[in-house]
């Protein structure tokens, strides 16, 4: 009850000397101040700490003013300390009838703030079907203005089997949309996903973190095609533009329709954000027959889905017989030779697949020279050449094509991934991960990059990062289980994750040692000969069964006799490869150590002499 007494008494106290008035002018006033200050350091240019001096000055001054207030009162002889002031002397009661009205005015100029504040910035209502989550984070930060997703068009045609061309159309307009630097444009592999996609226009633009969107229809029919197309502002929901375009269908006609979406989606971005200028983007012509345009948009479709690639093969075959100057096609056809060896759709041997892909991917460059495809393609093959000793090319030279194909076409995620690749077999670690990052900025769901990027952090001990990208690959929908790195999941005593990865019809299914490997796994830097010589007998046995899974167990197991560059030579369960005589001689004839000499020697070796080296 003496303590509640006194806490009334020093409230009325503080009531009596108007210290509650001042904080409240105070704060009110203050945070007025905060708002102007932050309008004229946007409007006339102030630099980017001045508001923060205002907020700091003003924090400051708060406990100045509060005891000021409590310890002096202001009389008329002047400011005179409270306690010398009688009761029949203190106008504090008038004192307080003025702050009263202080801090109304104080209040009503807040008012006007909040009201000038709302109406001078642009209506950006909540999307109305967002998460809380989504609106939340919309509220922090927000899309940049001029940011926009490419949608897969719908295919309208009467049959409904024109999907690919759809599909094609909407690659190009994005490709063409990417040239405009002022704007910012969702990757193909993160528009893609939301293909016959049941969320409305704002949702898919939070998940995608734009403002605008395109989407739009294709009807192929006989001799004619309709394409129509709108921009919609997410936020606000307007449609800042659309067009219908029935035209006859020819190839011309469909590189124009290309050419006038691409421009008037620049035009009509420009107009609502004061971007100014004509983007006059043009789509490269790259084949006069309709019959072979088809064919290759319907091979691109399932190129980039890494789906029927002997199929593809078929394709582009027939296109490239139509249209023998189809570079692009050439160029494709190159590149799909090296895919098919890989994802097991031809039985030529990958040599063969390699000459194949060179011939035509100089047959491309001979009809366009800055064709992207196809010299990254080169740098492809000639890395794999390299590295299994069939035909030795120059290190150098070969991260040179990579690199200029990355002039040409910077969001080449082929390149990136393969120069990241090739980086990385030379002990070249942090320019391989600064790749496959990249790789990812521009086409965040493209599968190639995250299981690198993945394979590498933890190949590292870099367990954290390696988890955040499996997370983020597996909440995608993009998890392949095939490539989990096994010694993370072992770090991680994730012993039955382990054994699903390495039970997989690809590594080491029917084979009975499972829980001793997972055991070897946990102890590294053990004694395995018995478990490595059954590994071997299975391989054996056994062909076909996935490199990038048994070439890090037979490493981490001790075994040394490689015949090419392993996927795991430079992280942690390398070492005993690196430090042995099977690892030098192999560098030497792979031009490893000539690169070296040339390019500065991975952090974990070190020359001995001109001609020889050892590794950490």
């Amino acid at each position: 009850s003496g303590s509640r007494t006194r806490i009334m008494g020093l409230f009325a106290e503080l009531k009596r000397r108007n210290v509650i008035r001042v904080a409240g002018v105070y704060i009110v006033v203050g945070w007025v101040l905060v708002q102007v200050a932050t309008a004229l350091e946007e409007s006339i240019g102030l630099p980017a700490w001045f508001d923060g001096l205002i907020v700091a000055l003003l924090l400051i001054g708060l406990p100045v003013a509060l005891i000021f207030a409590w310890a002096f009162e202001l009389t008329p002889e002047g400011v005179v300390r409270t306690e010398a002031v009688s009761e029949e002397q203190s106008i504090a009661t008038e004192t307080g009838r003025k702050l009263d009205f202080a801090l109304a005015f104080a209040i009503i100029a807040l008012v006007v703030v909040i009201i000038w504040q709302q109406s001078s910035r642009p209506v950006t209502p909540e999307p109305v079907a967002a998460t809380e989550q989504a609106m939340e984070v919309e509220a922090v930060s927000g899309p940049v203005d001029a940011s926009v997703a490419v949608l897969p068009f719908t295919d309208m045609s009467p049959e409904g089997d024109q999907e690919y061309f759809s599909d094609g159309l909407t690659e190009e307009i994005l490709n063409l949309l990417v040239r405009a630097d002022a704007i910012e444009v969702v990757s193909r592999t993160s528009s893609f996903q939301f293909k016959n996609s049941n969320l409305g226009i704002p949702e898919i633009a939070t998940e995608l973190d734009v403002r605008h969107v395109v989407e739009g229809s294709v009807r192929k029919s006989g001799e004619t095609i309709r394409v129509t197309a709108q921009l919609i502002d997410a936020v606000t929901d307007r449609h800042l533009w659309s067009d219908t375009y029935d035209r006859p269908l020819t190839v011309e006609n469909l590189f124009e329709i290309q050419d006038d979406v691409a421009n008037s989606i620049f035009e009509a971005l420009s107009e609502e954000l004061g971007l100014g200028g004509k983007a006059e983007i043009r789509a490269k012509r790259t084949t006069d027959d309709l019959d072979a345009y088809s064919l290759f948009l319907q091979a691109r479709m399932l190129y980039e889905a890494r789906r029927d690639l002997d199929v593809v093969e078929d394709l582009l075959g027939r296109a490239v017989e139509m249209d023998p100057e189809f570079a692009e096609a050439w160029a494709y056809r190159a590149g799909n030779q090296v895919l098919r060896g890989e994802y097991g759709y031809s039985d030529l041997p990958r040599p063969a697949l390699q000459q194949l892909g060179l011939v035509h991917a100089e047959t491309a460059l001979a009809l366009d020279p800055n064709n992207a495809t196809a010299i990254a393609t080169i740098g492809n093959i000639y890395s794999a050449q390299t590295q299994l000793l069939t035909s030795v090319h120059a290190w150098p030279e070969i991260i040179a094509l990579f690199s200029r194909a990355l002039e040409i076409d910077p969001r080449n995620a082929s390149a990136l991934n393969w120069r990241g690749l090739s980086y990385y077999f030379l002990g070249k670690v942090d320019e391989a991960m600064a790749d496959f990052v990249h790789c990812q900025e521009v086409e965040p769901y493209y599968v190639p990059c995250l299981e690198n990027r993945h394979w590498f952090y933890a190949d590292m001990g870099r367990d954290e990062e390696s988890l955040a990208v499996i997370h983020d690959a597996a909440r995608a929908g993009l998890l392949k289980g095939l490539y989990v790195n096994l010694s993370l999941l072992a770090r991680q005593d994730q012993e039955l994750a382990f054994k699903i990865v390495a039970n997989h019809e690809l590594a080491l299914r029917d084979w009975r040692h499972h829980d001793q490997l997972y055991d070897a796994f946990r102890n590294p830097g053990g004694d395995h000969a018995e478990l490595l010589a059954s590994v071997l007998e299975f391989d054996a046995a056994n062909p076909g069964r996935s490199r990038d899974v048994l070439e890090p167990v037979l490493m981490l197991l001790g075994y040394l006799d490689f015949p090419a560059a392993s996927i795991g030579i430079w992280g942690q369960n390398g070492q005993r490869y690196r430090q042995s005589p099977q690892f030098r001689d192999y560098a030497k004839k792979a031009g490893f150590l000539d690169y070296w000499h040339e390019a500065g020697f991975p952090e974990l070796c070190r020359p001995i002499g001109d001609d020889d080296f050892e590794c950490d």
